[in-house]
């Protein structure tokens, strides 16, 4: 403990009455001394007209208000030196630039497009390592929708000759500013022609792509129709549809999705994306979700039924799906085109729910017989050209 102060002079008591009435001695903290400095010390030395410490404390205090000083000289360059290199960030945003923004009050996301852009560079770096070709250049990527380019601008330098399909010409001149040399297609993506478009780059494709919300099944199922020209597809999906996608039955969210991309393909979720990912926010969920439909090819291949019959008994069974499979499917099976009448008895008394994919497979084959799967059936779960029964 520092010794206390001697009581103040005459003089000294005289000038402080006004403010203090006080002979109680002063203590100098050791944190005080040692912030002050020598000057400081000196003068507070003087103040109180004797010594404050020994001359070890005093010369000990002189190294501390030195070794104070060249740190403070030395943040002062240091902080100088960042102003003139800009600011500094961490290495790991160095490797994940933040996505492009969007134009002030030039370009506003229509809500008829469901345009959700993703902002967060985090969830882009991890959208686009999930995506893997070998194709030369990445001649064989496809992005859908790739809107003002949060994705593009880290796929193009990747993959150079990959390809873009944009419906918002608004997006796409705001894309060619952010990533110059990209190639874009304006098209509407449940137009195009995938399997002619897999031949044209000279093999099947591999997909990746932030979905709008609104037309993500009509959008899946047109891969479907597609399948054999698609390799694999990495596509954002709300968090409810993905997880339909991979329900086992025996479960609420088992429906003609689940049946459906089971049998086409190997589904995976990878992971979620909140809403704060995206500008503007949804209010929804979304869920990375990967496709891998070459790895289904085989299984695919085998099911020996034509996919128009298949989507028309597994649509009819899901719409009345707390029915029993003799319920839902009595008028269907009514239908001349039929070759049973009635359910086998393994089958009749079932929910649709409860029914295995591959079930739903051997039921087809019951009820229509066995066919070829057709290499190129353009439309077949997207319905235009399926068997329908009328009401």
């Amino acid at each position: 403990m520092v010794p206390a102060c001697p009581p103040l002079g005459d003089h000294q008591r005289i000038m402080r009455h006004s403010v203090r009435r006080t002979d109680a001695p002063i203590l100098i903290p050791l944190a005080v001394l040692a912030i002050c400095g020598i000057t400081a010390l000196t003068g507070l030395q003087n103040f109180v007209g004797g010594a404050v410490s020994t001359p070890q404390q005093r010369s000990l205090h002189a190294r501390r208000a030195s070794v104070a000083i060249q740190e403070s000289e030395t943040d002062q360059e240091l902080d100088k030196e960042a102003e003139a290199d800009g600011p500094i960030q961490p290495a790991s945003w160095a490797d994940k630039p933040k996505p492009p923004t969007l134009p002030a009050n030039l370009f506003q996301p229509k809500l008829s497009l469901s345009q959700n852009f993703l902002s967060d560079p985090n969830y882009v770096h991890k959208l686009v390592s999930a995506i893997n070709d070998d194709s030369p250049g990445g001649k064989r990527v496809l992005e859908l929708g790739p809107g003002t380019g949060a994705l593009t601008a880290r796929l193009h330098p990747r993959y150079p000759d990959m390809i873009g399909i944009e419906l918002d010409q608004r997006a796409m001149r705001v894309l060619a500013q952010n990533v110059p040399g990209a190639t874009v297609i304006r098209s509407d993506v449940l137009l195009v022609n995938y399997t002619r478009l897999a031949e044209i780059r000279d093999g099947p494709l591999s997909i990746i792509g932030n979905l709008p919300y609104h037309v993500t099944s009509q959008i899946l199922f047109t891969l479907a129709d597609h399948a054999t020209s698609v390799r694999s597809a990495c596509v954002t999906m709300q968090k409810e549809v993905a997880e339909r996608i991979v329900a086992r039955p025996n479960n609420k969210k088992y429906g003609i999705l689940s049946v459906a991309f089971q049998l086409y393909a190997d589904p995976k979720i990878l992971f979620d994306v909140p809403p704060t990912a995206f500008f503007p926010r949804p209010n929804v969920m979304t869920s990375y979700v990967k496709l891998n439909f070459e790895s289904a090819q085989e299984r695919r291949l085998a099911l020996g039924v034509d996919p128009r019959d298949l989507r028309n008994l597994t649509n009819r069974a899901f719409k009345m799906r707390r029915k029993k499979m003799s319920n839902s499917l009595k008028k269907l099976l009514d239908c001349h085109t039929t070759l049973i009448d009635v359910l086998p008895p393994e089958y009749a008394n079932l929910r649709p729910e409860q029914i295995e994919p591959w079930e739903f497979v051997h039921l087809t084959q019951l009820i229509f017989g066995k066919k070829e799967f057709p290499k190129h059936l353009y439309r077949a779960w997207r319905g235009e050209f399926g068997r329908t029964v009328r009401e």
